[in-house]
């Protein structure tokens, strides 16, 4: 049983290569982060490896299916960036050395299973070395092999490397069907889960780890204060917020880029506030700092901000020095009572 929830069409398309014994070697799957790609490949890997027929793959229940879930299936590798030498955060790129050693398993046969699959956390971490070094794999790959790439941006994929994947896009999942399941998974209660669903912004995976953890739905808030405070600093307040996030992505690049992705989500719901759409505000919490800036702050501003987080996060990915990009981002921010319009 497929547990991915709301991509009905990707599975669909899978299950129909599964019973015709079509499967690609290699699949990108491109969507959001925490909308469910994880879940797919790993049940992917299920069901090339589960022990029922074609027909009720994955079962979820048999040795195989259980060892892929647990984490504990030799046959299934997940190629993520390892921690930094100094145990805080991880390193910026997947290395060339973790693809050498997915070259050798890859000319192994399987060990216990009837397929070896190999899982790309996050392919446009790829080093370039890494990345021409898995193109030669995708060129001329093994018998009973299967590559899974996951990635939020398809863009930063080696144009190369997407021509010998199969793509399938994972988009946000209707709020609708996330309150449905955090009522029927956790049994959260139903307003509770719809506004979790709102939150959420269509990231299935987020609004579990909320209705679980108060700490993150906390944290998530916090931010969205200090997001909204930012424009009301000095500028010796502003460049003290920006060294802490260049700091931050030395030791955790993942973390950081989520901060800048929220802040670009709470300067989009500025510019639907500012069009007279409240109900479509993602960052409900925010609400009223929102409401507050967006009677000061210009509509042109705030489409420049979002440009402007956007090439921050390009140069960022760019291996641009982070303290300095940061520092010129928080150059551009607007003050809190510029002009309407």
């Amino acid at each position: 049983m497929w547990q991915v929830v709301g991509h009905e069409e990707a599975v669909a398309l899978l299950t129909k290569s599964l019973m015709k014994d079509m499967l690609s070697h290699a699949y990108l799957f491109v969507g959001p982060p925490q909308v469910g790609k994880m879940t797919l490949a790993l049940n992917l890997a299920q069901s090339v490896n589960c022990l029922e027929p074609s027909t009720s793959r994955p079962c979820g229940e048999c040795n195989q299916c259980t060892r892929i879930a647990a984490g504990q299936h030799s046959d299934v590798q997940v190629i993520d960036l390892l921690a930094n030498a100094s145990g805080s955060g991880t390193r910026k790129e997947i290395g060339i050395d973790q693809v050498r050693e997915v070259q050798h398993f890859a000319n192994l046969k399987p060990y216990e299973g009837k397929c070896r699959v190999f899982i790309f956390q996050e392919a446009s971490s790829l080093s370039p070395e890494a990345s021409n070094a898995l193109l030669k794999l995708l060129e001329e790959p093994p018998e009973s092999e299967l590559f899974i790439l996951l990635t939020s941006s398809g863009e930063s994929i080696f144009p190369t490397i997407l021509s010998r994947c199969q793509l399938i896009d994972l988009n946000p999942i209707a709020l609708g069907t996330i309150a449905e399941q955090l009522q029927q998974a956790l049994d959260t209660p139903p307003q509770e889960a719809i506004y979790l669903a709102r939150l959420s912004q269509g990231r299935i995976g987020w609004a579990l780890r909320a209705a679980r953890d108060p700490q993150l739905m906390e944290d998530y808030t916090a931010e969205l204060g200090r997001l909204a405070s930012l424009l009301d600093n000095t500028l010796e307040e502003r460049f003290a917020y920006a060294e802490e996030m260049a700091a931050l992505y030395t030791s955790d690049r993942e973390r950081t880029l989520d901060h800048l992705k929220l802040a670009v989500s709470w300067w989009r719901d500025l510019l639907v506030l500012k069009n007279g759409n409240g109900e479509l505000v993602s960052n409900v919490p925010a609400m009223e700092a929102l409401d507050s800036h967006a009677r000061g702050i210009s509509t042109q501003q705030v489409i420049e901000v979002i440009k402007r987080l956007q090439d921050t996060m390009s140069c960022l990915d760019g291996n641009i020095n982070p303290r300095l990009a940061l520092e010129v981002l928080m150059l551009s921010l607007p003050h809190g009572k510029s002009s309407p319009g």
